[in-house]
């Protein structure tokens, strides 16, 4: 077993077909069928069923190619070890964010990364705190921002700020509200798996209230185009309301009786390498939202002790 054999096992899962795969890695169809054959051969197991769709992996097959990616993972993170020094980080990092967070971060962090690293090659991207989960675990991810405040399997977590909820209208209404009054309004409420919708829906019913939804939407531009035309309100961050500052005509208001906010961290895998450049990503990351909070640019945030311990001294923006 040999590092192309795996390279060619990744392509043909990733592609779905053989003849995609050779289209897409620029080799035969035929020296992929060889290689293939030549792993299953070694290992004594079938990996992939073949059918009018495409493959198919069986067990042996989906074993495979989580070790595979892993391996081609750390291969490329050897490669860019040898090539970067602790001053001059390069290489590629990939980092994913909340939705909401996308607008108010997303490019503030490429544009800084690009002024003060432009040998980091940055991806990012944005999507459920589950899913981002599951792509920083299998290795997809080099860092993820997930909305959590411990330590959890396979996940180093260091804790980076709380972030405020808030009743978000189109009202002109900007005065707090009672936790009863927003139960008995029209809510729109993110799907399933929102950090936000659990974090509210716990709070209601520590209170004995019911909270109804009218409906759920997960993009978020229609979320907020939705709740400015007045079809429903919502509890969210601020931050899902910044769109490059664009005025929109919404209102936060905060909750009279209680204080809705849910913890955010930094997270990376505890089996992946943490590369220079995995780190100064990281540390570009929290000065940035240093930086944004002390100047009032991000609203309804608060760091938490451990990151701002970090970001004193010689790490904190000037």
């Amino acid at each position: 077993m040999d590092l192309r054999q795996l390279r060619y096992f990744v392509g043909i899962v990733q592609a779905g077909s053989l003849s995609r795969a050779a289209d897409q890695l620029h080799v035969a169809q035929s020296a992929l069928s060889h290689h293939l054959a030549g792993l299953e051969s070694e290992l004594d197991r079938q990996l992939v069923l073949r059918g009018p769709k495409g493959i198919v992996l069986t067990e042996a097959g989906v074993v495979l190619y989580r070790h595979a990616e892993a391996i081609l993972r750390h291969v490329e993170c050897a490669k860019q070890d040898a090539m970067s020094t602790p001053n001059v980080p390069s290489g590629r990092v990939s980092i994913g964010f909340p939705i909401d967070w996308s607008g108010v971060l997303g490019y503030a962090l490429f544009a800084q990364v690009r002024r003060i690293s432009p040998q980091i090659l940055l991806h990012i991207i944005d999507g459920k705190s589950a899913l981002l989960r599951e792509q920083l675990v299998n290795g997809r991810l080099d860092i993820a921002v997930l909305f959590a405040d411990h330590p959890e399997r396979g996940l180093a977590v260091e804790p980076l700020l709380h972030e405020e909820l808030f009743y978000v209208s189109a009202e002109d209404n900007t005065s707090p509200i009672t936790l009863a009054d927003a139960a008995q309004r029209p809510l729109l409420m993110p799907g399933p798996g929102s950090g936000s919708q659990r974090a509210a829906q716990q709070l209601f019913s520590a209170h004995g209230l019911t909270v109804t939804s009218i409906g759920e939407i997960d993009a978020l531009s229609a979320f907020r185009h939705a709740i400015a035309s007045g079809l429903g309100n919502a509890i969210l961050p601020w931050s899902a309301l910044y769109d490059a500052g664009r005025e929109r005509p919404l209102n936060c208001r905060p909750f009279a009786d209680a204080k809705l906010s849910r913890p955010a961290a930094l997270c990376f895998s505890e089996v992946a390498q943490r590369t220079p450049a995995v780190d100064a990503v990281a540390v570009t990351l929290k000065s940035l939202v240093y930086e944004m909070i002390d100047s009032g640019t991000w609203q309804g945030v608060s760091l938490v002790m451990p990151a701002l311990a970090d970001l004193s001294g010689s790490q904190a923006p000037p």
